[in-house]
């Protein structure tokens, strides 16, 4: 059974699924901003204290910690560019906007390449996403060598040019241009004012750590199956343990291979959809579909998870 037949199943089951009311949605976006407030103001405790191994160890975490709170947010743009966020239509544009000017970025441009991707999964031509970052050539199979370049690629910083930056782009109108252009501006006046608190939780985690987890999750989601025929083999789920989840995979956006499957449902559906679908031997048995994570790794070596560019190139 294709992926087009699982849909084709499946689709009447997942319309209509709940959005977050407007009250909630604009409360889970007030929530992951209150966080990553809350974790600058603790990092500039952190820096008065006296320095030891632990204080370093404590500033490390919660730098790290600031940025996956930021791709939670990056999340919520994704989301809303669905508009699969909040119940109320209008909602998804204002929120995407506004987290987007958070993150430096611009909502209509990330709606439009996403889409693109969905529409044009790994056609580099089309797929504007992975057409940024084709050099990592994400269609070749993984071999332990290719994996362990993905992974140390961002130690060499090569990932930057496509993950990270200032987008200033005006194209979300003149209210969130401003409000980036304020944001920046803050950003430049708290690095005068406390230098190593703006950039040990402000600088690195805004434009470090939060561009190396969305490189990394790409890679999850996609290295190794990028150009398949089949969506069922074109993404991949990451089945982690809840607080693995919760902390490097906000919104659930570990379930990535029902949301290629099924873009029309809200993230907060996509593990109750997944459990569904494995009532399907089809989509059960996947190897891209249903694999814990701690068997995640072996499975990408296999050569049964190679993609059919992969395999053209070894014939």
């Amino acid at each position: 059974m294709s992926g087009q037949s699982v849909r084709e199943k499946f689709m009447r089951r997942f319309v209509g699924l709940s959005r977050y009311s407007r009250l909630k949605a604009w409360g889970v976006v007030g929530w992951y901003v209150a966080l990553i407030v809350a974790g600058i103001a603790l990092g500039h405790h952190l820096l008065s204290l006296p320095t030891s191994w632990l204080t370093v160890l404590a500033m490390v975490s919660l730098a790290f910690f600031i940025g996956t709170r930021l791709r939670g947010l990056n999340n919520i743009v994704h989301e809303c560019s669905h508009s699969t966020f909040s119940a109320h239509k209008a909602d998804n544009v204002v929120l995407g906007k506004l987290c987007s000017a958070i993150l430096t970025g611009c909502f209509r441009q990330y709606k439009d390449d996403h889409l693109s991707h969905h529409a044009h999964l790994g056609d580099y031509e089309h797929d504007h996403e992975f057409a940024a970052i084709e050099k990592f050539r994400l269609h070749e199979p993984l071999t332990p060598m290719k994996t362990l370049k993905l992974a140390l690629a961002p130690l060499l910083g090569q990932h930057l040019r496509m993950y990270s930056g200032i987008n200033m782009s005006g194209d979300d109108g003149k209210f969130f241009f401003a409000l980036k252009i304020g944001l920046l501006l803050a950003i430049m006046a708290f690095s005068i004012v406390a230098p190593l608190t703006s950039l040990f939780f402000v600088v690195i985690p805004l434009f470090y750590v939060f561009p190396t987890l969305n490189f990394w999750t790409d890679c999850l989601d996609h290295a190794g199956l990028v150009g398949s025929d089949d969506e069922l083999t074109a993404s991949r789920n990451i089945l982690a343990p809840t607080p693995i989840r919760l902390l490097f995979f906000p919104r659930y956006d570990c379930y990535h291979l029902v949301h290629h499957l099924f873009p029309q449902v809200p993230a907060s559906h996509l593990k109750s959809v997944h459990d569904e679908l494995c009532e399907e031997p089809a989509y059960r048995n996947q190897p891209t579909a249903a694999r814990p994570a701690h068997f995640a790794l072996p499975e990408l070596f296999s050569g049964g998870n190679r993609n059919r560019v992969g395999m053209q190139a070894e014939n």
